[in-house]
């Protein structure tokens, strides 16, 4: 056989079969097992004559390449058929993190009716449930001769990628960011400047705009009066993920969440909040296994930008390049005026020191429980204990969880004493409130200490 054609074991069947009772017939003179013997023995060699000569040309392809979770995408495959190629069929192995229609994935289509030049289209949908960068397969192609004698299997595993971005929740904020330090925005300023909230009518000075008359107050007066005004700012958000522990096993079918998962959705959901806002965000992950790191921006593109670095998020494992990378995210430099968020589990130690650090230094400075709810509790799910703790003892498991519940206790007391307020993510009205607490600190670095 030539072009990784084989025979299948239906063609072995039918040629054994049909020698086996042709023989049995002609040596007891019974004809009606030579009629039962010739067809099978025909039809085996019709399968030899009309065997394909080459083997045929796959492309496969995944159509989009970045969806949003809860999005679909499809699988694509292309195959060229040959002379003597009849059926085609193909399969994508399930994911854990992808709903395939159909379920199964397998998919089949038949050569007939196909012109010359025309590729046999095959496709499998599959529904992104959770993001992060997604191998798709590796897919299995297989191609039948005519009545099913001859097969030939792709030597290559079809395999894909794509980019599954995470879906942002949902957050709203009523108090401004303190001490914005950009040039334009919608913050209010604590100086005068050019902008639209009102701050106090005066008498005309050389060097004024005439624009800023006031006439209904100088007629009034009988001498010029202009209208001063608050200057409008922006602001910069460096969101920094905790990526050093993921506390919590994703289940897509439970609805249970990692702490991984409700920090992207918490830096998600302020990445959009803010940057309607005008302010600029950028987003760096935290000892994860990957380098993500966006530059604060602002504009319309920059809410991408940072959904796509979230999406490659990884949790850390435990590597020394991974610490490397670690200690030279901590060591970077923040801007002066910056608010920075830290969205952690509280069980790392590192995140929460360099929280301190930069209150310290007298920037502002914010930290967001990132734990999921059905793990902020002693008595948690045994099974979600078990599986947080990697401990397979239930009650050793309780009890150890119970010791990182009083640890992460101890730490959020810490930050609070450094002048770090540590918020639970989701609580109505938490962080507006710590906002406009911080808003009314002085912006001096020894008189917020």
């Amino acid at each position: 056989m030539t072009g990784g054609w084989r025979p299948t074991r239906a063609l072995g069947r039918a040629l054994l079969v049909g020698l086996l009772v042709l023989v049995v017939g002609v040596a007891f003179g019974r004809g009606d097992l030579v009629v039962v013997g010739v067809p099978l023995l025909g039809a085996a060699a019709w399968s030899l004559v009309t065997r394909p000569r080459r083997a045929p040309r796959v492309q496969s392809s995944v159509d989009p390449l970045v969806v949003r979770e809860g999005e679909s995408f499809v699988w694509r495959l292309d195959l060229a058929p040959v002379p003597g190629l009849r059926d085609v069929v193909a399969h994508l192995p399930a994911d854990r993190w992808g709903r395939s229609t159909p379920r199964h994935g397998h998919v089949a289509a038949a050569t007939e009716g196909l012109q010359p030049h025309e590729l046999v289209p095959l496709g499998v949908e599959v529904e992104a449930l959770r993001w992060g960068s997604r191998r798709v397969g590796p897919a299995q192609v297989a191609g039948f001769g005519d009545l099913g004698g001859l097969v030939w299997l792709s030597p290559e595993q079809l395999r894909g990628a794509v980019t599954v971005v995470p879906r942002p929740g949902r957050f709203s904020s009523r108090a401004g960011l303190p001490h914005p330090s950009g040039l334009v925005g919608q913050h209010r300023s604590n100086r005068q400047g050019s902008g639209t909230e009102l701050a106090d009518l005066r008498p005309f000075r050389t060097g004024d705009r005439l624009r800023r008359i006031s006439w209904p107050v100088s007629l009034r007066t009988g001498t010029l009066h202009v209208t001063t005004t608050h200057a409008d700012q922006d602001a910069e958000v460096r969101l920094l993920v905790d990526a050093l522990r993921d506390v919590g096993v994703p289940d897509t079918d439970t609805g249970r969440r990692s702490s991984l998962d409700v920090a992207v959705d918490a830096a998600g959901a302020l990445a959009a909040h803010y940057l309607s806002t005008g302010d600029r965000v950028g987003v760096s992950v935290l000892g994860g296994g990957g380098v993500v790191d966006v530059p604060a921006v602002g504009g319309h593109h920059q809410l991408t930008r940072i959904l796509l670095g979230l999406g490659r998020a990884e949790p850390s494992g435990g590597s020394v390049g991974e610490e490397r990378a670690l200690r030279a995210q901590l060591r970077r430099s923040v801007p002066p005026g910056a608010v920075v968020v830290i969205l952690s589990a509280l069980v790392s130690a590192e995140p929460l020191a360099h929280a301190v650090r930069l209150a310290r230094s007298g920037h502002v400075v914010l930290v967001v429980d990132t734990l999921p709810g059905h793990l902020a509790t002693p008595d948690a799910d045994p099974a979600a204990l078990v599986a947080a703790t990697g401990i397979e003892d239930p009650r050793l498991a309780s009890l150890t969880w119970r010791l990182r519940l009083l640890e992460r206790e101890r730490e959020a007391h810490r930050c609070a004493r450094a002048g770090v307020p540590v918020v639970p993510w989701g609580a109505e009205g938490a962080l507006d409130t710590v906002l406009r607490g911080i808003g009314r600190r002085p912006r001096t670095a020894g008189a917020a200490r």
